[in-house]
């Protein structure tokens, strides 16, 4: 994350925890968490300062190709719920792959507002929002249902702009919310 502008840059490629942890990043940047995505596949329809869908904006940042996926609230993040999950209202254009045969896990926080699975707890920690706890328990707030479907054909989910993404202690997130997924795109 750079600290001066509050922009967030993924890595390109994925990064082992060794080169992770030895990353030397300029003063103006921290490391966020190491995510551990759900999906068969995921891609940014454009960084969030973008006007239109296109190619993200890029960078090497200590040596490793970065881009601009997201732009976080200035506030941080909200704890709507006494001992429950953060919310996060993230600007980002984030679309996630699931192919045939992939179990979709999702949370209803109420009628209407259905939130897929799109982190996984990084079982070593030091995951994104990941508080050190490696349990991998999510203990769903009052009233949230947990399900999940598996689909029958490749399906792309488009999550909004600004998508909301629920942080759990261990790392685990939910975001959204997405249309159900009786009514998702399938490309087959």
């Amino acid at each position: 994350m750079d600290l001066d502008t509050g922009t967030v840059w993924q890595s390109r490629l994925p990064m082992s925890r060794d080169i992770y942890d030895n990353l030397e990043l300029p003063p103006v940047l921290r490391k966020v968490g190491i995510g551990r995505g759900v999906m068969d596949q995921h891609y940014f329809r454009r960084s969030p300062q973008a006007s239109v869908d296109g190619p993200v904006t890029e960078k090497v940042i200590a040596g490793h190709a970065f881009f601009h996926c997201a732009n976080p609230p200035a506030d941080g993040a909200e704890m709507p719920i006494p001992g429950g999950p953060a919310l996060l209202r993230v600007d980002k254009h984030h679309s996630l792959v699931f192919h045939a045969g992939s179990e979709l896990q999702l949370v209803t926080t109420e009628p209407g507002k259905t939130f897929i699975q799109v982190i996984a707890a990084t079982p070593s920690g030091g995951g994104i929002m990941q508080k050190g706890s490696t349990d991998h328990v999510v203990s769903l707030p009052d009233g949230w249902q947990a399900s999940s479907q598996t689909v029958s054909a490749t399906t792309v989910i488009h999550l909004p702009h600004p998508t909301q993404a629920w942080f759990f202690a261990d790392g685990t997130s939910f975001q959204g919310p997405i249309d159900i997924p009786e009514k998702l795109t399938r490309l087959g």
